[in-house]
């Protein structure tokens, strides 16, 4: 059985680090290493403007930690027969777990021994580095993906490999006119059981899979996308 990075992930370092952290959480509040009150918001400059007591700070950082550990496991087992959307989702969530990680990892460290929560600040690298996340997340998914085929289906977005499939799971080829409203918007999605990379209204490619989802490609060769996909599989 081959054990993936990805399992490696959901099974053991993210459950490790959520129990790790609420555990050390809980001897900062049971020692009053932390103020009281906590700090749990800062303003773009970087000092802290929303506060809640210390005893109740656990019951801020435990769901912004547990909640996408949880929802990783569910998706895990609702979406066990569709192996690429449960992929997908359950990286998304996982970015999302180890943001969020780093985020309370720092904010807590940063009041450590501090007699007063409104001495704390945030750190400014990491506000920047939010600040230019989304903007930068926005520009990654909404690119013109470009297709490879060869003993695998491989889509790039701004020349970085983001899906690889071999050609021996997809079942049927087809071109379609894609439209974001079929997909919920622009960027990458997730629509039932297909993958759609739609940056804009347009020409694109449909692989379906043999698990029965599907992977929908905006493409400006569709045509010829599809022809040469068809002859690799004898169709």
């Amino acid at each position: 059985m081959q054990f993936s990075f990805t399992s490696l992930n959901r099974f053991f370092l993210t459950p490790l680090s959520a129990v790790a952290f609420l555990g050390w959480v809980y001897f900062l509040i049971s020692s009053s290493s932390l103020p009281d009150p906590v700090a749990i918001h800062w303003g773009i400059s970087g000092q802290a403007d929303g506060f809640v007591s210390r005893d109740s700070y656990m019951l801020v950082v435990a769901p912004a930690i547990l909640i996408p550990w949880v929802l990783q496991a569910l998706f895990y087992v609702l979406k066990k027969k569709s192996p690429l959307i449960q992929k997908f989702i359950g990286g998304v969530l996982s970015i999302i777990y180890w943001m969020l990680f780093v985020i309370m990892l720092s904010a807590t460290a940063t009041q450590i021994g501090d007699s007063s929560a409104a001495q704390s600040s945030f750190p400014i690298s990491l506000i920047v580095f939010l600040l230019v996340l989304i903007p930068f997340s926005l520009w990654f998914s909404l690119a013109f993906p470009s297709i490879e085929l060869g003993n695998d289906l491989v889509v790039k977005l701004r020349g970085i490999k983001v899906l690889s499939i071999p050609m021996k799971e997809i079942q049927d080829v087809e071109t379609t006119a894609m439209t974001p409203w079929n997909f919920g918007g622009l960027g990458l999605r997730v629509s039932g059981k297909t993958l759609a990379f739609i940056p804009s209204k347009g020409e694109g490619v449909v692989f379906s899979l043999r698990s029965g989802e599907k992977v929908a490609v905006r493409s400006n060769q569709a045509s010829e996308v599809a022809t040469s996909a068809l002859s690799k599989l004898g169709g």
